[in-house]
């Protein structure tokens, strides 16, 4: 045995370090893939973003022509959101759930 090679480890690695890198900040996804994603209507998403119940994080909506962009945390939220709707629970209770996780 060399002692001078280095160790291989002999599953191999899956990513280099230089791949963990953080993601950038202004990454997200635009309002019809967040519905597709949560099982929602783009009506609801507009009318929740525009009453705050779950707003975009990544980059909200400053006037006409610009695109929300939703972050991959707001769109389980929003499935979380769509969930307690089905299951009958009321939108002061769901505000108040919601506000308890951010």
């Amino acid at each position: 045995m060399n002692v001078d090679q280095p160790k291989v480890d002999p599953q191999g690695s899956l990513f280099d370090d230089a791949d963990l890198r953080p993601l950038p900040q202004d990454i997200g996804y635009r309002g019809p893939v967040a519905c597709a994603a949560a099982g929602i209507t783009y009506r609801q998403l507009d009318y929740w973003a525009r009453t705050d119940l779950v707003s975009p994080t990544v980059r909200g909506a400053h006037g006409s022509g610009t695109q929300r962009l939703y972050s991959f945390r707001d769109i389980l939220v929003l499935r979380i959101v769509k969930r307690l709707i089905d299951t009958g629970v009321s939108l002061p209770n769901i505000r108040a759930a919601v506000d308890h996780l951010a």
